[in-house]
């Protein structure tokens, strides 16, 4: 008996330490790094790890000091918003439960004192249910494909934030362009309205002129504000996403990039995200976690409990009784049908919610490609089309003022009316950038032309010739198809 115990001590260890291989916490967080990374748009730092507080807060204060691009806004987002280390965290739940699923429960130990006609008997015994042996290697793969799966979603989760931060960056950028061109133009109605004061007094000026010429520079004035008011309000969401108190300073660049000309193959982006999506590669997962338990139901339906141990029985310090006990379940009544109906339900749970994700890349991806195109001919109409245009009216109503053809209430109503014309064409150009973002966060991965630079939008000198222009880029964009 004693070569059998040993030997069941000797089987049992090396389970324990079958059972114990399990990643370490450091792993969790490279896979998620590394699945994030590769699903980045290229020239944004994917994080990296753990680090300690000091380095991490001198990388994003380095960050930070420099203009902020979107690379270097979804950069500092990843490292600093609060958001990815709560993410992250779930990655420890999921390891507790693979941990749990790994390794074999404790022994049981039983003890009991008898008293009969004076003398004492005791009872010792050592057992535990071996079915969970049998199972255990079955547990901790199923337990093992569930960790996998959280990493999954954990790094989805980090990408959608690397999305939102990617549209309140263009929203910023385009409301700060705003505001500069509304500051602009309402500078220069006031140097407009002030010289009127100056020819009034003079006796060259009618009194209507004038107040016109007020009334404008008090109407541009409220318009500023009005933009400043906005451009303030977006850039205290965009540094929310960043992890950044709004009172840290940092530059935005001056202008937007002109949307790019072509138009994106929808076919080829659902391949993309057939390969890229990380809830859909989460979603195919769980219904293989699904099936695996619904097989392991089904194999194991007659198992019942297994109980083995050992009993020692002593009476007056003598070794009465020394020796094995077991138990077995007997499936008479319980044949695993309740498990087996649970693992097929939730099969089928799987299988519904992985086909409703499917319809539904599909529609977006179909969907955002649409929205792209319109936002991008829209952009492409003010642009090319609509800006000349009332260039040309203001240029035209100019002359027939200095003929005297026109009265100056004319020429600043087309003014106003080409300020309002370039604030839509920011604002067109913005909801690209933004419907881009959204078409990237449809596909899982970045877009093909990701890694192209773009040409900047028109500045503000096209309405306010007198303007200083913002610094250019010098990109080149594709044509064709994408």
């Amino acid at each position: 008996m004693n070569n059998r115990c040993k030997r069941a001590g000797l089987g049992l260890a090396l389970l324990v330490l079958v059972g114990c291989a399990t990643p370490t916490r450091q792993q969790g967080i490279d896979s998620v790094d590394s699945l994030v990374a590769s699903r980045l748009r290229p020239g944004i730092e994917a994080p990296s790890g753990e680090r300690e507080a000091a380095a991490l807060q001198a990388r994003v204060d380095e960050l930070l000091a420099g203009p902020l691009t979107l690379e270097r806004a979804v950069s500092v987002a990843l490292l600093a918003n609060p958001r990815v280390q709560a993410e992250y965290a779930q990655l420890g739940i999921a390891r507790g439960d693979l941990i749990d699923a790994s390794r074999l429960s404790n022994p049981r130990i039983g003890w009991v004192r008898e008293k009969n006609d004076g003398s004492r008997t005791y009872t010792q015994s050592l057992s535990r249910d071996f079915t969970e042996s049998l199972l255990l290697p079955a547990q901790k793969r199923i337990s093992g494909a569930e960790y996998q799966r959280v990493q999954r979603i954990v790094a989805a989760a980090v990408l959608d934030l690397a999305t939102e931060v990617e549209i309140a960056w263009f929203e910023a950028l385009a409301a700060q362009q705003v505001a500069a061109m509304r500051g602009a133009v309402a500078k220069a109605a006031s140097l407009s309205a002030q010289l009127a004061g100056r020819f009034h007094e003079a006796g060259n000026m009618p009194r209507l002129k004038l107040l016109l010429e007020q009334s404008a520079a008090s109407e541009a004035a409220i318009e500023a504000r009005r933009a400043e008011a906005a451009s303030r309000s977006v850039r205290a969401r965009l540094a929310s996403l960043l992890g950044q108190r709004s009172s840290v300073r940092w530059a935005l660049p001056d202008t937007l990039a002109a949307p790019p000309p072509g138009r994106y193959i929808e076919a080829k982006l659902l391949q993309r995200a057939e390969r890229e999506r990380l809830d859909l590669a989460a979603a195919i997962r769980e219904r293989d976690l699904r099936q695996d338990a619904l097989d392991l139901a089904t194999r194991w339906r007659w198992l019942g409990a297994f109980e083995l141990g050992v009993e020692r029985e002593t009476e007056g310090g003598d070794v009465r009784v020394r020796g094995l006990e077991a138990s077995i379940e007997v499936p008479i009544f319980q044949q695993g049908q309740a498990a087996i109906a649970r693992a097929k339900a939730e099969l089928e749970a799987a299988d519904a919610r992985l086909n409703e994700l499917r319809i539904a890349i599909d529609n977006e991806i179909a969907l955002a490609v649409e929205r792209v195109e319109v936002e991008r001919q829209i952009a492409e109409d003010y642009r090319t089309i609509l800006l000349p245009q009332r260039e040309g009216i203001v240029d035209g109503t100019q002359r027939e003022v200095n003929f005297m053809f026109e009265g100056a209430f004319e020429l600043l109503r087309v003014k106003q009316e080409q300020y309002a014309a370039y604030q839509a064409y920011l604002e067109a150009v913005r909801d690209y950038w933004v419907a881009r973002a959204e078409l990237r966060r449809a596909v899982g991965g970045p877009l093909p032309d990701d890694d192209e630079a773009f040409e900047p939008t028109v500045g503000v000198e096209a309405v306010l010739p007198g303007a200083e222009a913002p610094s250019e880029h010098h990109h080149h964009g594709k044509q064709g198809e994408k």
